[in-house]
């Protein structure tokens, strides 16, 4: 049963009984979709439709409705 507090990532919804919260990082968003923080790159989208970066560790508001997409970043090495 949600409570209102449903967010969509990478196009899938999450409520609290996966794990959403009043308050959330950037990392947990990553978390609900596998993807370890130090490989993730997180964004949420405005009311502009435009993408904004978040950090890993900065904790931010949640509120139902919101958007994110989560991507792996790779770092090519040698």
């Amino acid at each position: 049963m949600s409570n209102g507090l449903e967010i969509t990532v990478n196009r899938r919804r999450f409520d609290h009984s996966d794990g959403v919260g009043l308050e959330m990082t950037a990392a947990q968003i990553a978390a609900l979709v596998g993807i370890p923080a130090q490989n993730a790159v997180v964004e949420r989208e405005t009311a502009k439709n435009e993408l904004e970066l978040l950090e890993h560790t900065t904790a931010m508001k949640i509120a139902g409705g919101m958007h994110f997409l989560v991507t792996r970043h790779f770092v090519m090495g040698g």
